[in-house]
C-alpha cells in the first residue's frame, strides 16, 4: 500500500513538472512581446508581483508560519527577486548565444547541490538517461554551433546569468527542504509576493517607465497566468520527485518553449535543435520509465 501511494505521489510529480515546463515554456515568448514597450525589470517585476497577488485567491487563508519565514525570505529575495535582476541585466551585457548556454548553469547547480549537500542520488540507469537530456539541453541551446560562443565577450553579462542560475539552483533545493514542512500553496504565493514586490520596488527607484497598451494588457494577464502556474507546478512538483528529477523533467520547457517561438514568433527551428529536442523528449521518456516497480502507479 505504501509502495503503491508513493508510486501515485510520483506520478503527480511527473505530471506537475510538465504542466509546470508547459507553463514556464511560455513565459519567454510571453515577455519578448511586452518588451516591444517596456524594459525586462518592470517586465519580469510586474508578471512575478501580480501572479502572487493571483495565486492569494487560491486557498487564501492559507498564511505563512514564524517557522516558514526563512524560507519563504530566502526564495523570495534570492529566486524571485535578486536572481531575475541578476538575469535581465545580464541579458543585456552578452550575446544571446552566451545567454541560452549558461542558462543550463540551473541544472548543473541544482544538481551539484542536491548530490553534495542534501545527499539526492539517482539509480544508474537514471543517471544515463538523465545525460541524455542533458545532452539535448545543450544541442538545442547551442545549436550545435560554439563558433560565436566567446565568454570573454560580455564578461560581466556571463557573470551575472551565472550567479543568477546559481541562485535559481540553491532556491530549488532549499526548497525541497521547506516543502516537506509547508504546502506549495503557501510557498509559491508569497515567494511571488516578496520576489515581485523586491523587483517592482527596484524598478520604481530606478524611475522605470510602464507602458502598457490594451494588447500589452491581455499579454501581461497571459504572463501572470503563466507564471502563477509555473511557480505553483515547480514546487508541488519538487515535494514529490526532489530537485535532481525535478530539473531535469522540467527540461522539457526547453522543448515547449522553442514551440511557442516557431508557432507565435515565427522565430526559425533548425534541424539541430529539432534533434536536441527529440533527446530532450526520449531522455524524460526513458527517465520515467526507469522508476523502480515499487514506484509505478
Amino acid at each position: 500500500m505504501e509502495g503503491s501511494d508513493q508510486g501515485r505521489e510520483a506520478s503527480r510529480g511527473y505530471l506537475y513538472t510538465i504542466i509546470g515546463a508547459l507553463c514556464g515554456a511560455s513565459v519567454p515568448t510571453l515577455t519578448k512581446i511586452l518588451l516591444a514597450d517596456n524594459g525586462p525589470v518592470v517586465v519580469s517585476g510586474l508578471g512575478v508581483l501580480l501572479s502572487g497577488i493571483l495565486l492569494l485567491a487560491y486557498r487564501p487563508r492559507a498564511a505563512p508560519s514564524r517557522q516558514s519565514a526563512p524560507y519563504l525570505l530566502f526564495i523570495g529575495v534570492v529566486g524571485a527577486g535578486a536572481a531575475p535582476l541578476l538575469w535581465a541585466a545580464g541579458i543585456n551585457e552578452t550575446t544571446v548565444i552566451n545567454a541560452s548556454l549558461l542558462a543550463n548553469g540551473e541544472v548543473l547547480f541544482t544538481t551539484l547541490i542536491a548530490f553534495f549537500v542534501l545527499g539526492e542520488r539517482l539509480a544508474r540507469a537514471q543517471a544515463g538517461r538523465g545525460l541524455l537530456i542533458v545532452a539535448g539541453i545543450l544541442v538545442v541551446s547551442t545549436n550545435l554551433d560554439l563558433t560565436h560562443v566567446q565568454f570573454l565577450q560580455g564578461l560581466l553579462g556571463n557573470v551575472m546569468i551565472l550567479l543568477a542560475t546559481l541562485g535559481w539552483g540553491f532556491e530549488n533545493n532549499v526548497i525541497v527542504a521547506a516543502s516537506s514542512r509547508f504546502d506549495a500553496a503557501t510557498l509559491s504565493k508569497f515567494r511571488n509576493l516578496i520576489g515581485g514586490g523586491v523587483v517592482v520596488a527596484s524598478a520604481a527607484l530606478m524611475g522605470l517607465p510602464l507602458r502598457l497598451s490594451a494588447y500589452d494588457a491581455a499579454v501581461l494577464a497571459l504572463l501572470v497566468l503563466a507564471i502563477s502556474g509555473t511557480t505553483y507546478m515547480f514546487i508541488a512538483a519538487l515535494q514529490r520527485l526532489g530537485a535532481i528529477k525535478m530539473i531535469l523533467v522540467y527540461s522539457l520547457s526547453t522543448v515547449f518553449g522553442a514551440a511557442f517561438g516557431l508557432v507565435i514568433l515565427r522565430e526559425q527551428v533548425t534541424p539541430a535543435q529539432l534533434l536536441g529536442g527529440a533527446l530532450i523528449i526520449a531522455g524524460v521518456y526513458l527517465f520515467r520509465r526507469s522508476e523502480r516497480p515499487a514506484y509505478v502507479p
